[in-house]
């Protein structure tokens, strides 16, 4: 019998009901799974594991100095060490999908300049969003380089929103430099990181899309599930932000999309958010290493222990040890 790690941040609730989920799913194909909780990104093994090494880890966090542990031991972590740093960081997996010929928003950040709050006018320019008829910005996102949920997204309309939005993020940054200093990780685990996190991603908002995408999750090789997220009251789709969900048929152009850009981005396991780009097809808004799966239909867990046993647990080298897959990732029938 294989036997892994589930691992979660300290913080996560003990009665979450995915522990469940997951280890009943790992049974059904001959696995044994252990639940753990990190406190702190410490390199080795932790407080409280077996005796026995696991022959996978499922890190339902982000903790890269503990991930790199497991994998210097040759333990198959999913998702890699380097693909989880990657999607975490929403500005460098846009650059990496739009060079691997990927549909992105256009998509800027002020990194290495000096400045990580550009001036209005130059975020306008950067993305090309100066209406040419009367000189006016057209609405653009503004988001914090790491986030989920929704949580700091801004619809921009003018200077007054994007200051406001800028404060915010200031804001934002303290409370997690607080919380960084009583060992909590969730968003960087140093400073530095912190701030990197902190700083704003500018993006072209994709007004066809006001409010609804399609997110996708992908397991290996395929498909596992998609739900359409909707909001009437705001342009944002998240559940966690009070939208709502249903089931449609995937557009085969969605599906081959998510599944793309989850191989572009070294991802066994992934959630896809699509944008509806207004012509048929799609956008890629974000790619989540450690999505949620509530609003999925499908079992998610069932389908991601079934990946693992077809393949195994001998992830394809890409998966294993998150080497760049971007280059001809969406180039597939």
């Amino acid at each position: 019998m294989k036997r892994g790690l589930l691992i979660y941040p300290s913080t996560t609730p003990r009665g979450n009901n995915a522990f469940g989920w997951f280890r009943e799913a790992a049974a059904r194909y001959g696995m044994e799974l252990e639940v753990l909780f990190y406190d702190s990104p410490g390199a080795g093994a932790l407080a409280g594991a077996p005796a026995w090494t696991p022959d996978f880890v499922l890190m339902r966090g982000y903790n890269t100095a503990l991930s790199r542990w497991y994998e210097s031991q040759g333990v198959t972590v999913v998702n890699s060490t380097d693909s989880m740093i990657l999607c975490r960081d929403k500005y460098r997996s846009a650059v990496v999908l739009a060079a691997a010929g990927g549909p992105v928003p256009r998509t800027f950040m002020p990194v290495g300049q000096g400045v990580r709050y550009p001036d209005y006018a130059e975020v306008a320019g950067r993305l090309g969003l100066l209406d040419s008829s009367d000189g006016t910005v057209v609405p653009f996102i503004l988001k914090l380089n790491y986030g989920s949920k929704g949580e700091n997204v801004f619809l921009i309309g003018n200077e007054r929103e994007y200051k406001e939005a800028l404060e915010v993020c200031r804001m934002e940054e303290q409370h997690r430099l607080e919380e960084l200093s009583r060992g909590i990780t969730e968003f960087g685990e140093t400073p530095e990181e912190v701030a990197y996190g902190c700083t704003p991603v500018l993006q072209e908002f994709i007004a066809s899309s006001r409010g609804r995408d399609i997110r996708v999750w992908v397991t290996g090789d395929e498909v596992a599930g998609h739900v359409l997220r909707y909001n009437d009251r705001s342009f944002k789709s998240n559940f966690a932000a009070g939208g709502s969900f249903r089931q449609i048929p995937l557009p085969p152009e969605a599906a081959s999309t998510a599944l793309a850009a989850a191989r572009a981005a070294g991802l066994f396991f992934a959630g896809v958010d699509l944008l509806f780009d207004g012509h048929g097809g799609f956008k890629v808004c974000e790619i989540n290493g450690n999505a949620g799966f509530r609003t999925a239909s499908a079992d998610i867990p069932d389908a991601l222990f079934r990946a693992l046993s077809e393949a195994h647990l001998k992830l394809r080298d890409e998966h294993v040890r998150g080497r760049n897959t971007a280059v001809d990732a969406f180039a597939i029938p």
